[in-house]
């Protein structure tokens, strides 16, 4: 806006500049009758991302302009969102009439407070998270304000922060302040929509009074910024669940994504193991399952549980007729959040009512199992008959999307409505008598009834038959149009009236009596919640069984004496695209794998397959093998595949370091470690050098179970030094100087690379496969070539500077980052307390 006097723009431009004095930092969308108008830089902005026109407007000075229609501005606001924009929508709040009409926000849409179906993905939470700093570290408080599903977990350290929100695909992040700028900027990056909300509320409600005191924060700071952009109570949101870091596996995004647990590495959904296993049929299962596959647990009974559930889904004699049932299910959480955010319409209340009258069906089916376990939870699902009743009763079966425009309520619900509708109903069998009975006492033929909104209803006579008007005919024009004449009689003028009245008399009143239901529909806010719940629950442990049965899963067992023993194991994604050669893995408290082969032999695969199998269990799923035995893990850990971050200025060698790193700083004896050629980045002895002290200091220090492959045939010579070191191979054979992958796993060390043979695969030029054999053969026959001793060393002293710990070397980055002018005092404080504990540690 260039001209800042407000003055110089008319009233209504005055209205909008004052509104977005307050929201400066959203793009306006102001009502104008069947619009939604954008001006100055909005407008700008708008007509770029929505490639819609830029026009102009005269409001007391020339204004750059851009429209949508109201009617159909979702797509448009989702791009909007995709894009980053913060968006407010200013309504008309008073009927248009005499004077300027009112408007105000009535609601603020951001990334993570969108709860349109047709904006968000049903199997997808959308979830919006608080990030504060306490005296114990951050605290994140997040929700997904479409279904009220609502967590928390706090005493996170900055790396657990930026692992949650990046394993959760937290869509906004809502923070206090700016103080740790860095930290900002790098969520920011990797495309998290970051919110400044200074303001916390001080009222605790239901949503959170059963937390800790110093967790209430979170939830109050959270509450309070959606209050804001909401404009309304969020009732329907869920009792917060407080999620405890240790009651899960550690697994950080960076191992998810290694393993494609849910994401691709490809972009491509069927690599992942998600697609390969879920069989679910609603939303709310959808969800569910990937939750669960996001938070593999180490508790042994709540797996069991499940694995106890899938069991009992086994038998599949009535797996179709469940199925059918779980698919005419809609989405209960979204359609109460709708009602909550009072947002729903007949439709979503229609498709709640046919939800609910599927629930007695689908109990009748689940108890054919006669099983105790399906019984226990089958006892839970409440059908809400009484709801039925009222929307059975009330709802139209084919109702309209629109509220405000009639034909929502059934006739027979209220009396007063259904006379109102007799009305309606028999005017126009009266307007054809009236129009008959007129030409018939004019003597007119062509003499026409008619309507439109400006004028009402009017008798329409031809220019030729109007010249045979007489007084008598009681008529008293109206219009004249080029061919006709309009006219008005006294008796049309009376039923004109009760006839529109009775129209907008019904509208307004079949509006009024859906708020009541739709009121009444809010007091099944919690129940409702609570039979979904149960729902989503049997429709993912039904989901597991149909994988367990369609790809022959077993169900795994554990065992306490951290021994592993899978036979005929294999990779629940790559067997569906490959004839898939089954391996064992027998393995002992403490062992390590040093595993050789040459390249696309299937080494990586190989401990990819272990590591799913074990994660898998872990979930609470069956796996794909003969039969498993395993060790409860606390952690996983991989470095597996080749990539770098060169936005961060970090090169493929530096980030294998980085990731190398979590497992030798947060690994225990209860982990399971995977490296894949750790040391290929850098100079031949240098990466050799690296990997030996990696793969000794896994296992005389952390002792943690651990899969080792390798192209650093010297390190085979490990095994006789060491108990639990065993060497693995990848077979495969030369055959005419041509590669033959076998894929089977065997004990002992590879007895060469292959490497010139597997780049032959690979089509490289003959001329230079030639070429780098004679190399090769050089090479190998050269009398001076230097020799790799592992162990005859001089065995120097080693002195580690150890000044400074992890927690240390934490504090003092922190303080590093803390932009001391926008931090607050009390955050000071608490910034202090939270460094003191780390330093005790």
């Amino acid at each position: 806006m260039k001209d800042d006097n407000k003055q110089t723009y008319t009233p209504m431009m005055q209205q909008y500049l004052k509104i977005k004095e307050d929201y400066a930092d959203a793009l306006v969308f102001f009502r104008l009758g069947d619009f939604y108008e954008l001006f100055f830089d909005d407008a700008i902005i708008a007509s770029k991302v929505l490639e819609i026109a830029l026009t102009a407007r005269d409001a007391g000075s020339k204004v750059s302009m851009a429209g949508v229609p109201h009617h159909s501005v979702k797509p448009y606001i989702q791009k909007l969102i995709e894009n980053g924009y913060k968006i407010a929508i200013a309504e008309q709040v008073t009927e248009p009439g005499k004077g300027l009409v009112e408007r105000e926000v009535t609601r603020v849409i951001t990334p993570g407070t969108v709860f349109e179906d047709e904006i968000l993905e049903a199997n997808k939470n959308n979830f919006i998270a608080s990030l504060l700093v306490t005296e114990h570290g951050y605290l994140l408080t997040y929700a997904d304000i479409s279904t009220g599903e609502s967590f928390l977990v706090d005493k996170l350290n900055k790396k657990e922060v930026i692992d949650q929100i990046k394993t959760l695909a937290i869509k906004e992040l809502v923070v206090k302040n700016q103080y740790d700028t860095i930290l900002i900027e790098e969520l920011k990056s990797n495309g998290i929509y970051v919110t400044i909300h200074e303001e916390v509320n001080t009222h605790d409600t239901k949503w959170n009074e059963h937390l800790e005191l110093n967790q209430r924060q979170g939830a109050r700071h959270l509450l309070n910024y959606l209050n804001a952009t909401q404009k309304q109570p969020l009732s329907h949101l869920q009792k917060i669940v407080v999620e405890e870091n240790k009651k899960y596996m550690n697994v950080d995004f960076r191992v998810k994504k290694h393993l494609e647990i849910i994401e691709s590495n490809t972009n491509n959904q069927k690599t992942t193991l998600l697609y390969h296993i879920d069989n679910t049929k609603t939303a709310m299962g959808a969800r569910l399952l990937k939750h669960q596959l996001n938070h593999p647990l180490i508790d042994l009974n709540q797996i069991n549980q499940r694995l106890d559930l899938i069991t009992a889904f086994l038998p599949s004699q009535y797996r179709s007729e469940l199925q059918e049932r779980l698919s005419y299910i809609y989405d209960i959480n979204r359609i109460v959040g709708k009602v909550s955010f009072k947002s729903v319409n007949a439709r979503d209340l229609y498709q709640l009512r046919e939800t609910l009258k599927q629930i007695e069906p689908l109990k009748e089916t689940l108890y054919k199992y006669d099983n105790e376990l399906i019984n226990n939870l089958t006892n839970k699902l409440d059908n809400h008959q009484e709801l039925i009743d009222l929307l059975e009763k009330a709802i139209s079966d084919n109702p309209p999307l629109t509220i405000k425009e009639g034909g929502i309520i059934k006739t027979g619900h209220n009396e007063k409505l259904d006379e109102l509708h007799n009305i309606n109903a028999h005017s126009k069998e009266w307007l054809q008598n009236f129009e008959e009975e007129e030409r018939e006492r004019t003597g007119i033929k062509t003499l026409k009834v008619g309507y439109n909104r400006v004028f009402g209803y009017f008798i329409e006579i031809s220019k030729a038959a109007s010249l045979a008007m007489e007084e008598d005919f009681g008529y008293e024009r109206k219009q004249t149009l080029t061919n006709s004449e309009r006219y008005i009689s006294p008796i049309l003028k009376e039923k004109e009236d009760v006839i529109l009245n009775a129209k907008d008399k019904a509208i307004n009143l079949e509006y009024e009596l859906f708020v009541e239901i739709r009121d009444e529909v809010t007091k099944y806010t919690y129940s409702l919640q609570e039979l979904s719940g149960y729902i989503a629950s049997i429709d993912v442990y039904l989901s597991h069984a149909i994988s367990a049965e369609k790809n022959k899963y077993v169900r795994p067992t554990f065992n306490n004496l951290r021994e592993v023993k899978i036979i005929k194991g294999r990779h629940p994604v790559v067997e569906k695209f490959t004839n898939f050669v089954a391996n064992d893995i027998i393995m002992s408290e403490g062992e390590t794998f040093l595993i050789t082969g040459p390249n696309m032999s299937g080494k990586s695969t190989y401990m990819r397959m272990f590591a799913l199998l074990s994660y898998m269990s872990q979930v609470g799923s069956f796996v794909p093998a003969t039969s498993a035995s395993l060790p409860i893990y606390d952690a996983i850990f991989t470095r597996i595949g080749s990539s770098d971050d060169l936005s961060g200025g970090k090169s493929t060698f530096m980030v294998e370091m980085v990731e190398s790193n979590e497992a030798l700083t947060y690994a225990t004896n209860n982990s399971l470690i995977l490296f894949d050629e750790i040391g290929r980045g850098t100079a031949t002895y240098d990466g050799m050098a690296l990997a030996q002290g990696m793969v000794e200091y896994i296992y005389t220090k952390i002792k943690a179970q651990m899969l080792f492959s390798t192209h650093y045939h010297e390190l085979t010579a490990l095994a006789d030094n060491y108990e639990k070191i065993t060497n693995l191979h990848v077979k495969a054979r030369e055959e005419k100087n041509r590669m033959i992958f076998l894929h089977q796993v065997e004990k002992g060390a590879s007895d060469k690379s292959y490497g010139l043979q597997v780049a032959a695969l690979a089509n490289l030029p003959k001329e230079l496969i030639k070429r780098s054999e004679q190399i090769l053969k050089q090479l190998e026959n050269k009398e001076d070539k230097v020799k790799v001793d592992l162990f005859n060393y001089d065995d120097e002293e080693i002195i580690i500077d150890n000044t400074l710990s992890i927690e240390q070397e934490e504090v003092l980055d922190g303080l590093e980052r803390i932009d001391f002018d926008k931090v607050t005092p009390i955050d000071a404080l608490i910034l202090l307390k939270n460094y003191q504990n780390k330093l005790k540690k």
